[in-house]
C-alpha cells in the first residue's frame, strides 16, 4: 500500500478497502468487516459469518482489479452508523485470462467500532441490480 488512509473517516476506510482489493491482500481486506457483518452476493443473497465473506473476498482479491469509485453519498444515522451509496467501474482478468469490465451500485451499512474505525456491517455491491428489470 502506497498511501496511509484514516478509517475515522468513512470515504478513507472506503479507499482503504478498495486499495486492498487492488493489491490483493485479503488479510487487510477482512479488518474492514464488521464482526457481524452481512455479504449480498451478486444473487441477492445474504452471506455472513466473516469465514463465509472472506471466501467471497479471496476471489476478488485474487483477480486484483482496478476498482474506482466516482460518486458517492453518506447519510449518517445515529452516531455509529452510516448508509453509504456509491457508483463504480472495475476493470479486472479472470482466471481464464478474459478481461472484465464491470460498472455498477453498492448500498452498504457502516458501523464505527470502539476505535473509531468505520467497518462494513452490510455490504451489498450489486445494490444496482434490483433495480434492473
Amino acid at each position: 500500500m502506497t498511501q496511509n488512509f484514516d478509517r475515522t473517516n468513512p470515504d478513507e476506510a472506503d479507499e482503504y478497502f478498495m486499495d486492498c482489493i487492488r493489491e490483493g491482500n485479503l488479510k487487510n481486506a477482512m479488518t474492514c468487516f464488521d464482526q457481524d457483518a452481512i455479504y449480498m452476493d451478486k444473487d441477492g443473497i445474504a452471506i455472513s459469518g466473516l469465514d463465509n465473506i472472506e471466501k467471497v473476498v479471496a476471489n476478488l482479491c485474487n483477480m486484483k482489479p482496478d476498482i474506482k469509485i466516482y460518486k458517492h453519498k453518506n447519510s449518517a444515522v445515529g452516531k455509529d452508523l452510516i448508509y453509504r451509496l456509491d457508483k463504480w467501474t472495475m476493470t479486472a482478468t479472470d482466471p481464464h485470462g478474459n478481461l472484465i469490465n464491470m460498472k455498477g451500485a453498492s448500498a452498504h451499512i457502516m458501523r464505527k467500532n470502539a476505535d473509531g474505525v468505520w467497518l462494513w456491517l452490510v455490504d451489498n455491491p450489486f445494490a444496482l441490480s434490483f433495480f434492473a428489470d
